[in-house]
């Protein structure tokens, strides 16, 4: 008797033995991940040259297979380009695509053809990974790039790459497969403010052997020049720009761009633009100066800000091989297809992304650790180049980098969790869990003035954090909850202890060394309030406020710690690891203790601290103007600030030991005064404030060091000092907003 399979069987029997190959496969997870993999049953056994070949690929230059492609001859590996005759039988194989190669594994050996120098050094990118075990499995790599332009631009606010990391960035491009590097840094004078002036001989040096070193890795160095703040649209400043971007080229710079971002501009910016740049690019074409590429960042870079007809001018009058960047539909946002077509229809080219992720320069507390993703996996084809802008922590920046990176290889198939897992693994060798777990902890910016937010920080223990609440708030305590709480927290102060340990990569360890100790102490806070939980219900007063002193104590030691203390550091905020869901549930656990323990117990309760706000970032507004940290001081300003929002975001803590409220810039960390300026000031008793809020939730703000007196008024749109003894309903003139 015949038996028909029933046709929803077939796919069912596919996929489980799809499955089970893919279980059995000897290949390991390669990043970025290849175009094409074909894997053949056996392995090619390590041999003794093998292993000194794997040894070499971790330190190989572009240069260096340029000098010698006959140099692993002895390791049984064939490599060249597909032009040579010796590898014409391969000819075929290797992709049409700039920087794309073939590599093939068998019996007989190891084969890598590539249709450039380039592609050939990214193979064997592809082949250093293969080479990770004692085994080489057979296989056949077709491969090639998504995007043509990858890589990153340093075009962050906040403090700059050092040479070193600049140098160590390139090497890790060099291994991620990206090509291309956007020298903008915004406190490089000779960039922005003096941009008319050569750099002086020393700084040319260092530029010279930043260009050199960046080639040598297959890394296209980009200069970037921003005349915008003071430029006049005259003969002299477009030979002033001539003569920096000459002065670039005899150092070995093969590749421009203009910036004219964050500063004001029309439609007849855009016609100005658009002629400096024509000059700029004819010029290069009338001395036969080669170059790669030129590349303009407008004024209105995002589709928000897109008014009139910019960028249809500079669609219409600048030359169409000049690139043109594009953040997407705001400043801060990952990229849709919709919002490439938008602006490629406008600017009769494709859009160059610059991309502003993991870059933290508008939510300097956070830090940035989590998977990639929100791109869309459909618009390689409608984009001309792809740039990442990173943190200014440039080791920490590598897990978005990693992202990016294999995103921008293969598209279509980019898994984001994949290449996280990947980054976790390459930055963390010997602490991969705990690194793992602290950057789950760090996947959110926190609210700001972009709006930016990403999903899935502490997936793990929200949903616990949930029922645990609830059980709370209904009188009774979900032991099961409890106990995954408590396991959380001493998982986390393992994990900082085992990453505060590890000296793998000590630049890395010294990035994230304030984010993994503030991390541990609330990691101990947890265990503690915890326990402060257990002793509230059992009666135990006495040692509820002894188990508080504790807090106390945790509390101050975390809050001395900063992310950046060091000289010359333009930002030293506060680090806010775990801000999404850990850290506002220990906020909200510390409120309710203390509320319960007051409704029980009398014992030294007038310790406790009482908030009329919860700690945490604010607008402050007056009369719908925004408090603002302006360059002439303290000011109202009408609107917004969408460019730098982080002036117009203040820090309000309550202090502990005064009992009275801490308010901070977020920009640059000064607090305000009595006098209404800002300070570096550490003085709790002096330099704050003590708030008073109505029925309307309206707040007055009093100075702390004269009770009873210099309350905060509004005269002809200004603040003042005045002084009174006690506060009146029209001193009620302040509204707090927690920062979205």
């Amino acid at each position: 008797m015949t038996r028909i399979r029933p046709s929803w069987a077939l796919p069912l029997m596919s996929a489980l033995i799809a499955g089970s190959l893919e279980a059995q496969s000897l290949i390991p997870e390669l990043y970025p991940r290849p175009q094409q993999v074909t894997e053949s049953l056996g392995w090619l056994k390590m041999s003794t040259p093998l292993r000194q070949l794997r040894q070499r690929l971790d330190t190989l230059t572009l240069a260096q297979i340029r000098e010698s492609k006959d140099l692993y001859a002895k390791a049984n590996l064939r490599l060249g380009l597909k032009t040579d005759p010796r590898l014409s039988s391969y000819r075929t194989k290797v992709p049409t695509q700039d920087e794309s190669y073939y590599l093939e594994v068998n019996s007989r050996g190891i084969t890598l053809v590539g249709a450039d120098s380039v592609g050939l050094y990214y193979g064997l990118q592809s082949l250093r990974q293969l080479l990770a075990s004692n085994q080489v499995p057979y296989c056949k790599i077709t491969d090639y790039p998504s995007v043509g332009l990858r890589g990153v631009v340093e075009g962050f606010y906040g403090n700059p790459y050092s040479h070193s990391d600049r140098i160590e960035q390139f090497k890790f491009y060099g291994r991620t497969k990206l090509n291309t590097y956007i020298y903008g840094p915004k406190d490089d004078p000779y960039h922005r403010d003096k941009w008319r002036e050569l750099y002086p001989e020393q700084e040319r040096k260092r530029i010279s052997e930043l260009v050199t070193q960046a080639h040598q890795r297959g890394v296209r160095f980009v200069w970037a020049i921003h005349p915008g703040l003071d430029i006049k649209w005259t003969e002299e400043d477009r030979k002033a720009v001539v003569r920096k971007c000459e002065d670039m080229y005899r150092l070995g710079v093969r590749s421009f761009a203009v910036f004219f971002d964050d500063i004001s501009a029309d439609d007849e910016s855009a016609r100005h633009q658009a002629e400096l740049l024509n000059y700029l690019y004819e010029h290069f074409e009338k001395t036969g100066m080669k170059i790669g590429s030129l590349i303009l960042c407008p004024t209105q870079y995002n589709q928000a800000w897109a008014k009139g007809a910019y960028l249809d001018i500079l669609g219409t009058k600048m030359n169409p091989k000049i690139e043109i960047m594009w953040t997407g539909k705001t400043v801060v946002t990952m990229i849709d297809r919709e919002t490439m077509e938008y602006v490629n229809a406008r600017i009769r080219r494709k859009g160059y992304i610059w991309l502003n992720y993991p870059v933290t320069d508008f939510a300097v507390d956070h830090i940035l650790l989590g998977p990639m993703r929100g791109n869309a996996s459909d618009i390689d084809q409608l984009v001309s180049g792809f740039v990442a802008n990173p943190m200014e922590y440039a080791e920490a920046s590598k897990v978005g980098i990693f992202g990016v990176a294999d995103y921008l290889w293969n598209m279509k198939a980019y898994d984001a969790d994949r290449a996280w897992e990947g980054a976790v693994k390459e930055l963390y060798p010997h602490s991969t869990e705990a690194f793992r777990h602290f950057a789950q902890d760090n996947v959110d910016p926190g609210a700001n003035g972009h709006r930016f937010r990403l999903q899935g920080e502490s997936r793990d223990i929200a949903p616990v954090i949930a029922r645990f609440k609830e059980s709370l708030l209904e009188g009774q305590v979900d032991r099961i909850a409890w106990s995954k709480l408590q396991d959380r927290f001493r998982t986390m102060a393992e994990d900082a202890t085992i990453l505060l340990a590890d000296k793998t990569n000590e630049a890395l360890s010294k990035e994230l060394r304030p984010w993994v100790e503030v991390y541990h102490h609330m990691a101990q806070q947890g265990e503690l309030l915890l326990r402060m939980q257990r002793l509230l219900a059992e009666g135990k007063a006495e040692e509820f406020m002894a188990s508080y002193k504790e807090l106390q104590s945790i509390e101050s030691k975390q809050g001395a710690i900063r992310s950046r203390d060091f000289a010359g550091s333009l930002n030293a905020p506060y680090p806010k690891p775990a801000d999404h869901v850990i850290a506002p549930f220990l906020a909200w656990f510390k409120r309710q203790l203390y509320s319960d323990y007051r409704k029980t117990h009398t014992y030294e309760v007038d310790k406790l601290p009482t908030s009329l706000i919860e700690a945490g970032s604010y607008y402050i507004r007056v009369q719908g103007a925004y408090l603002t940290n302006t360059t002439e001081g303290v000011q109202l300003v009408a609107e917004a600030d969408s460019i730098n929002p982080q002036r117009q975001v203040w820090s309000i803590s309550l202090d502990q030991e005064s009992g009275n409220y801490i308010i901070t810039n977020a920009q640059d960390q000064q607090r305000l005064n009595s006098s209404l300026k800002l300070t570096r000031s550490s003085d709790n008793l002096r330099d704050s404030f003590v708030l008073h809020r109505n029925d309307k939730g309206h707040f007055a703000l009093q100075n702390a060091k004269e009770a009873l007196g210099y309350i905060w008024g509004l005269k002809d749109g200004k603040l003042q000092i005045i002084y009174r003894k006690a506060v009146k309903p029209e001193d009620y003139i302040l509204e707090l907003q927690p920062r979205e």
